[in-house]
């Protein structure tokens, strides 16, 4: 019997249907996640980073660009780091009369003003302290008397940035090397064999740290780096005038006598030896000039390979005599044949039989060529050995991650030697 009554519902609350629905979706096999993740809070950056322009770490147009400089007997290539401005310097610079030849690179911090002082009056201080000077060991004492006189000027510019420097004077057969900072000087010797003669002044060093604890400074570890007062990471320098009392501006100087031995001086900044060892610098040298002969001693003898003939007589006639041709015509005179010979010589075309045998006829005379005559016929080569190995050994440093300013100078000791 079917019931015909209504079936009243009742109203269900909200809880008891949220919990019915909550099983409704298990039993269908949906299971919902009621923890979801909430979104982080924004972060608030301080308005005084906010402050800082953009435009500041774009790097400058033309100036950024690198700088490279050959002339005969050395040469220098100088690149800009990740650094704002340009911070490295150099000098290459001669007496009037040539005899003493000076090689200077410098690497400026905490701006560029040191590095470009110490590369326009360095060189010049060293040359009137050799004017002056009388001692037995002239040339040592006037380039430390031309380095401290050098820092002395520059702190009077009231400027706090500071400059590393290695140099090279040269006269006749000796040369002296002086450096500041971590500067250095690696000479190449015959077979490439690489010779440190410069130490670099880093706090590290026991008679550096001593001398500057002695004075009342200290020396701890910054940033991985050990530094004096934690802020400077060489111990000697021109410059740094916040730090003077214990950065002191002597170089240690040392006169070398030149051997034959003596090939290559390379003279470079941080930013190289921090990547490069010096053996592998000597190596990039090496092979990087040895490649520039290969070129000049070809070059040479396709020169050589060319037939010149001689043009000129031995002897000058006294008159030409004019020859008339039988129809009247004026035959050319032999002065006037010969230039007309020489003319072929020019262009390449052997002259004419009837010169020929007289060349043959003539006194037989040996030609003897200068001793320079190579250096007179070959053009210099496009492929120029020193600037080559420049670019090399600082595209060796940039490709092992260095960021700091780079400046390679290397010399030829054959050229400048007496």
């Amino acid at each position: 019997m079917v019931n015909d009554e209504p079936i009243l519902i009742a109203p269900v609350s909200n809880p008891i249907r949220q919990e019915m629905g909550d099983r409704a979706e298990i039993a269908n096999g949906l299971v919902s996640c009621s923890l979801k993740r909430k979104r982080p809070l924004m972060i608030e950056i301080p308005n005084v980073l906010c402050e800082i322009p953009v435009d500041v770490f774009k790097e400058r147009g033309g100036d950024d660009d690198p700088v490279c400089f050959a002339d005969s007997g050395v040469g220098v290539y100088s690149l800009k780091g990740k650094k704002k401005f340009m911070e490295d310097s150099y000098k290459v610079f001669a007496s009037a009369n040539g005899d003493k030849k000076f090689f200077g690179v410098y690497d400026g911090h905490g701006g560029s003003k040191a590095a470009e002082f110490v590369a326009e009056n360095l060189h010049l201080k060293i040359f009137e302290m050799l004017e002056t000077t009388s001692e037995d060991k002239a040339k040592e004492a006037a380039c430390k008397a031309g380095y401290l006189k050098t820092d002395e000027q520059f702190l009077k510019q009231g400027l706090d940035s500071g400059a590393c420097c290695v140099t090279a004077l040269i006269e006749g057969r000796e040369m002296v090397v002086s450096n500041l900072g971590d500067c250095r000087a690696v000479l190449c010797r015959g077979g490439g064999a690489a010779e440190a003669l410069t130490a670099d002044h880093r706090p590290t060093r026991e008679e550096e740290r001593r001398r500057i604890e002695d004075k009342g400074g200290y020396v701890e570890i910054h940033r991985g780096t050990w530094r004096v007062h934690g802020t400077l990471a060489v111990s000697r320098s021109i410059g740094d005038a916040h730090l003077k009392d214990w950065v002191m501006a002597e170089p240690d100087t040392k006169v070398i006598c030149l051997t034959p031995d003596m090939q290559y001086l390379v003279l470079a900044s941080d930013g190289l030896w921090e990547e490069v060892s010096n053996q592998e610098a000597v190596d990039v040298v090496m092979q990087s000039c040895s490649e520039g002969k290969k070129q000049l001693v070809r070059s040479s003898s396709e020169k050589k390979c060319r037939v010149v003939y001689p043009c000129t007589s031995p002897t000058p006639l006294a008159k030409s005599k004019r020859i008339r041709h039988p129809t009247g015509r004026k035959m050319p005179t032999i002065q006037q044949k010969r230039r007309e010979d020489e003319r072929c010589c020019e262009n390449g075309s052997p002259p004419s039989k009837s010169r020929r045998i007289s060349l043959v006829k003539q006194t037989k005379i040996k030609t003897h060529f200068p001793s320079n005559e190579n250096e007179v016929l070959i053009e210099k080569p496009p492929y120029d050995g020193l600037l080559s190995a420049c670019k090399k050994l600082a595209d060796l440093a940039v490709n092992r991650g260095s960021l700091d300013d780079i400046t390679v100078m290397i010399i030829d000791l054959n050229h400048h030697k007496a």
